[in-house]
């Protein structure tokens, strides 16, 4: 779900001038459920939630796959939802297998973002080599490196085939073919660490937990809870301010709960 939401939201972001307006279903649910939602009846956020967060960001990069014409050449964007124009921005993008090599590295530099638009920063063609399930890295950075933006995603080497419009119907899109993503199940192991620290201001408790990954393969899809107890149930109602995060070989990231 975190997948579907994120693309709604960044089909919006990246051509917003065409598309004026966005209606989601739904944002809550009445009832305890898994599907549908940003948030559950107990106020937890699912994994749409953090997707739409990600592509609602005011200062984004977005990767859009080979769905277009001869699927030979996806894009990068670069995305810019404020009032100023972004300058001298490069614009980066990398494969990895799942194993953790990195087989593909390219950057755009130099770029100017206008206020309220859009930018198709970088083509990338078809990369040879890949693992049957391969990860696509995007990262947008200011002049003097500061990373102002960055997104993972997860793709196959075998195309979502939809078939034509007579496979469709009202409700249901009777594909062809799909991607196959099953190696994501067998990937290498990572390791992981977590640090926490806690503290408290005006009766709201904050919770920044650290997670580092020690290990040469890639750690995807975390996320981090903040429990009642080492086998506790979620502390909730809580904000995260971001989850479901991807790092890479040796890298770390600071969450920050409220």
């Amino acid at each position: 779900y975190y997948e579907d939401v994120r693309a709604q939201y960044e089909s919006y972001a990246t051509h917003w001038s065409n598309r004026k307006m966005v209606m989601h279903w739904m944002t809550n649910t009445p009832w305890p459920s898994f599907f549908g939602h940003l948030f559950d009846y107990y106020f937890k956020q699912g994994g749409g939630y953090f997707g739409a967060k990600k592509a609602l960001l005011p200062v984004g990069v977005v990767w859009d796959y080979y769905a277009t014409a001869d699927r030979s050449t996806a894009h990068v964007y670069a995305v810019n939802q404020t009032a100023e124009p972004l300058h001298h921005v490069n614009v980066s993008v990398a494969f990895y297998n799942v194993d953790g090599t990195r087989k593909y590295a390219n950057e755009q530099k130099d770029l100017e973002v206008p206020a309220y638009s859009s930018l198709a920063a970088l083509p990338v063609s078809r990369v040879p080599g890949l693992s049957s399930a391969y990860f696509v890295r995007c990262r947008m950075s200011a002049a003097d490196g500061v990373i102002l933006a960055e997104n993972t995603y997860w793709e196959s080497t075998t195309d979502d085939d939809l078939g034509s419009a007579k496979n469709d119907d009202q409700f249901t899109t009777k594909l062809v073919t799909w991607a196959d993503l099953t190696a994501l199940d067998t990937m290498p192991r990572s390791e992981i660490t977590v640090l926490a620290n806690f503290s408290e201001s005006k009766g709201e408790q904050t919770a920044r937990v650290t997670l580092t990954n020690r290990s040469n393969h890639i750690a995807f899809f975390l996320r981090a809870e903040v429990t009642k107890g080492a086998d506790g149930e979620e502390v909730l109602p809580i904000l995260y301010d971001d989850n479901y995060i991807t790092l890479y070989p040796h890298e770390a990231r600071t969450l920050v709960a409220t």
